[in-house]
């Protein structure tokens, strides 16, 4: 996640104490945010043709038009806020660089045409509410991920036409895209560990009880399920800065199912780590007792080589149990074995068919 940063005027500070309040300034508010100036000079690149899989299909999304003066204004565009009034915490203005850059009229267009696309794979495929949401967070989701540390993030509208971003960006994008389509949803910061999600209204608590659910935009997650781990390991423990974005209402219903889904996951993957360890004991034995009986065969026919039929015919009897018992365990192995891969292999179908909560929901629960 990239840094954004303010910077604080003195002599306005200055003026505003002096002053009592900002309304005496002519022309200066508290706080100045980065705003698009369109370049009708810039060029850009062509924006990519995206691919990504949902529900039991895969999805081709075209380029659409972008104007290219927009988007070369949203690369040279000043991303950090001037503030004017000592009185604005970093909170305030740290949310007032990110919404400000989602909010920038100048992505109307942009956002118009993405999002009638995106509706009309609605249309197509018949989604509800909560379906059409989890389109359009598996297409943000599915973009390449770029880490290149650079100093600002990036408006939604770059994000788009470059098709690579990281946490910041990517959530921005989706929040832009949700907020457009009337979802209730805010960016989630969280400072400790440098790193940005989405919430969503999820008719609940939700994530450490800010009442929003958390969609993590750097991978093909499930809507409302916290990582374990992100990239690089880190793990999501401090409180996030919740900062709404747009003014919607509609809300996701599936957190519910969401959260069935992964604890099937966690169970399976307990149930797994026993089972591992008990097919392990097997393996062991079924070694031992394979070692045995070459031994005992070896015995036997040293015993048969030197005509000593009364020894071997009383050591066979021992030999054929020894074989029964084995082929019983064997028996035993095969079928613990089978279950084992059958679990793994529901394991791995959550694991991979995130971009399916319908489906993943209906073959677990029915």
């Amino acid at each position: 996640m990239k840094s954004v940063k303010a910077v604080f005027l003195a002599l306005a500070l200055f003026l505003a104490a002096s002053a009592g309040c900002l309304n005496g300034l002519p022309g200066l508010s508290g706080a100045t945010y980065p705003k698009i100036v369109p370049d009708p000079t810039g060029t850009m690149p062509e924006p990519p043709e995206y691919q990504f899989p949902f529900q039991d299909h895969s999805v081709t999304l075209p380029p659409i038009p972008v104007e290219s003066p927009v988007y070369a204004g949203a690369r040279s565009a000043e991303k950090s806020a001037r503030v004017y009034d000592g009185g604005i915490g970093e909170d305030e203005w740290l949310s007032g660089i990110y919404t400000s850059m989602i909010a920038d009229p100048a992505q109307d267009r942009f956002y118009e045409d993405l999002l009638s696309r995106l509706r009309g794979i609605r249309v197509d495929h018949e989604l509800d509410d909560d379906e059409y949401l989890e389109l359009v967070t598996v297409f943000v989701q599915s973009i390449d991920y770029e880490n290149l540390d650079l100093v600002h993030p990036k408006y939604p509208i770059e994000t788009y036409v470059d098709g690579r971003g990281d946490c910041d960006d990517r959530s921005m994008l989706l929040a832009g895209l949700l907020s457009r389509e009337r979802y209730r949803v805010s960016l989630l910061y969280f400072d400790s560990e440098l790193h940005m999600g989405v919430g969503i209204d999820c008719d609940d608590e939700g994530y450490a009880n800010t009442g929003y659910g958390y969609i993590e935009t750097t991978n093909v997650t499930l809507v409302g399920i916290v990582p374990t781990t992100l990239r690089g390991g880190t793990v999501l423990s401090s409180y996030p800065l919740v900062m709404p974005v747009g003014d919607g209402t509609r809300t996701y219903t599936r957190c519910n199912e969401t959260r069935a889904i992964w604890e099937k996951l966690g169970e399976t993957e307990a149930t797994l780590t026993e089972s591992r360890s008990g097919i392990q004991v097997l393996e062991s034995s079924l070694r031992a007792e394979a070692e045995s009986l070459e031994l005992q065969r070896s015995n036997l026919d040293a015993l048969l080589a030197r005509g000593n039929t009364r020894a071997y015919n009383h050591q066979v009897p021992a030999y054929n149990a020894a074989i029964r018992s084995y082929n019983q365990h064997l028996d035993e192995y095969r079928e613990k074995s089978d279950l084992y891969n059958t679990l793994a292999d529901l394991h791995n179908y959550i694991l991979t068919h995130q971009h399916d909560r319908k489906g993943t929901f209906e073959l677990l629960f029915g």
